[in-house]
């Protein structure tokens, strides 16, 4: 989870030593994701994220030169990552691709709860229009996870090991909508939920997900007369 930066010491004067590069530049990136996610992109200052992660605004630049390229290191350093652990089931091949189908969807689920910020940054900055990741997000989402989906979908229902008599595209739809949507708006379900004794967590809802699309991808049984 991307936390606010704490209040830290001054740095001396000159240049971070190497062994401080990489620490520092992770925890810039934290903090730009922080403001992204509760402000949007285009509204986030660099300033506003110097003073987020308690470094100088020269600093700042010293380690991203522009937001832009900030906004390239978020896409290749935290969402490339994240796109190829969730699709790794999509690129193995498995004698079931049902097995595989909900491996995949355990896996993302759980990718998400391991980074609460990506659900929110993708309503904000993919699902809005004028969304700055919109476009890159679309071509590396269409280039993997939706093709790598759709495949295995067909295939499944080709070997008849889930129900044939739904369109694949639709079905793959509503499998990501099931896997993302509960983390997406956490926020708000929580605060209905809120007076509820039993509290809602990852692990509930990856469990309560996996039973209704178990229950979606069964194939319909033939009517007795």
């Amino acid at each position: 989870m991307v936390k606010p930066a704490q209040s830290r010491k001054p740095r001396r004067p000159g240049r971070p030593t190497q062994a401080s590069n990489g620490d520092m530049r992770e925890q810039v990136l934290d903090a730009a994701i922080a403001l992204f996610v509760e402000r949007g992109v285009i509204a986030t200052t660099l300033r506003a994220i110097a003073t987020q992660a308690g470094v100088t605004p020269a600093l700042l630049h010293y380690y991203f030169g522009s937001k832009d390229s900030m906004v390239e290191a978020l896409l290749d350093q935290r969402i490339a990552p994240f796109i190829a652990i969730s699709t790794a089931p999509l690129r193995m091949p498995a004698k079931s691709p049902r097995a595989v189908l909900l491996a995949f969807l355990e896996g993302h689920m759980r990718n998400i709860a391991a980074h609460p910020w990506l659900p929110r940054l993708m309503v904000r900055e993919v699902l809005s229009e004028g969304g700055v990741l919109r476009e890159r997000i679309i071509k590396q989402f269409s280039g993997t996870i939706a093709k790598g989906l759709l495949g295995l979908i067909e295939q499944a229902q080709a070997l008849g090991e889930i129900r044939a008599d739904l369109d694949p595209r639709l079905l793959s739809l509503s499998l990501v909508s099931l896997a993302v949507f509960p983390f997406a708006t956490a926020p708000i379900w929580r605060s209905v939920f809120k007076s509820s004794a039993k509290q809602i967590d990852a692990e509930n809802l990856i469990a309560h997900t996996l039973v209704l699309v178990r229950g979606i991808l069964e194939k319909k049984r033939a009517k007795s007369n």
